[in-house]
């Protein structure tokens, strides 16, 4: 009953995850169309600039959403914050859908699709570390891998959901039927999937380690001023797992995007490199998730790391392997498992929520800013450089949890058996 009920839960928690990740997807593959539809049509340049502004306001509402949230999270209970940030997904996606055009409404389009994205931005601020954390609580430390790794690999699947349907749309409708109104459908989708999503939501129960902070009586008034106080390292881990996260954004999203003049391939080639690419992360996560429960996570952590090192080395010579190796750097990517798997056991329950969403993300706006300007100075020659630099910071990262949990109870996921 225990086990049903920790494999509900981390179903459950997965989904608003899903559903960040399509809705992110969407609205890139879409920004042409927004471009012409949402704002005034003086020039070429400026709509689509204004479009990717309007997508980066929710990125910068992330950290506020983190915490505000997280703050009630860690005071009030996870259950009742998750459901409203899936609320607070959902009716913006919807909204959109079916939001007027500028022609019909005027500036108040594009004002509503900026409101759009900064109020999923205050959602997602919590969502995803919230996801994290609601899991940690719930499942065998024995499982907490494998759990983790499972909501690693879901939120991946909302890119390759996001990408399959925009390449079904692209695929079906002309270019006026995609910015009359086919462009509206995957909205539309997600939006049903959200109201299912926030109905499961309904159903979840609260963790058995705030129940317990409840009944000792300790909680704290301002745990997010604790968190700054007393778990500063724990602060500095999670800066540098997100080095590793974002590093997802870098291989999947941005890449793809010059393979056209690297290769000589076509688009819809790159399409579909980056749709076998996903999936090989998904793999990659779910696997390294499952080992880090038998070996420990240090050990898997590590080993993975180096090969993601080597293998981005190899791939960064674009040669006649390089869509091998291409796999096999998103394989080992996978490395993303241990950004939750680590954040959640280096704070303590009662500022957990607080001290991971604020510290995840901060450095996740900060670095989603830099991350495309930095591979597009790097991707021609250098783009090994990058790849060391991320399995360095996760190796780093390995040293300092080891360092925080020293003189704790090991969790026996993250030390495994010597």
């Amino acid at each position: 009953m225990k086990k049903q009920k920790a494999l509900k839960n981390t179903i459950y928690a997965s989904l608003g995850g899903i559903l960040e990740f399509y809705d992110f997807v969407l609205f890139i593959f879409f920004a042409s169309v927004f471009a012409k539809i949402f704002f005034p049509q003086n020039d070429d340049f400026w709509p689509l600039i204004y479009t990717y502004i309007a997508f980066g306001a929710g990125y910068l509402a992330r950290p506020f959403g983190a915490i505000v949230m997280a703050h009630f999270a860690d005071i009030k209970g996870r259950k009742n914050v998750f459901y409203i940030s899936m609320l607070l997904m959902v009716v913006p996606s919807f909204i959109l859908a079916f939001l007027p055009t500028y022609e019909s409404i005027g500036i108040l389009a594009t004002l509503i699709l900026f409101m759009i994205r900064i109020t999923q931005g205050l959602a997602i601020g919590a969502e995803v570390s919230g996801a994290w954390v609601f899991v940690s609580e719930f499942v065998s430390k024995k499982r907490l891998g494998l759990a983790l790794g499972f909501i690693s690999a879901t939120l991946t699947l909302g890119l390759l959901l996001g990408n399959l349907a925009t390449l079904a749309v692209y695929e079906y409708f002309t270019k006026e039927e995609v910015e009359s109104f086919a462009w509206r459908i995957p909205f539309i989708l997600g939006g049903f999937f959200g109201i299912l999503s926030l109905f499961l939501r309904t159903k979840l129960n609260e963790t058995p380690e705030f129940k317990a902070l409840k009944e000792k009586n300790s909680i704290l008034k301002f745990p997010l001023k604790e968190a700054l106080k007393t778990h500063k390292l724990s602060m500095l881990v999670c800066s540098l797992q997100t080095i590793v996260l974002t590093s997802g954004v870098a291989t999947l999203m941005i890449l793809p995007q010059y393979f056209e003049s690297l290769l000589g391939i076509d688009k819809t080639t790159a399409l579909f490199y980056q749709n076998f690419a996903i999936v090989a992360i998904i793999l990659g996560a779910l696997f390294q998730g499952y080992l880090a429960d038998i070996l420990g996570a240090y050990r898997v952590c590590i080993s993975c790391s180096l090969l993601f090192a080597i293998f981005g080395v190899l791939f960064s010579f674009y040669d006649e392997n390089f869509l091998i190796f291409y796999l096999l750097v998103c394989f080992f990517q996978g490395i993303i498992t241990f950004a939750p798997v680590f954040m959640t056991q280096i704070f303590s329950a009662k500022l957990r929520f607080s001290g991971l969403s604020f510290a995840y993300n901060i450095s996740y706006a900060i670095l989603g800013f830099f991350i495309p300007l930095v591979i597009n100075f790097l991707y021609k020659e250098w783009m090994f450089v990058y790849m060391i630099f991320v399995s360095f910071s996760s190796l780093l990262s390995v040293f300092f949890v080891s360092k925080i949990l020293k003189n704790k109870t090991m969790n026996p996921c993250v030390v495994g058996s010597y």
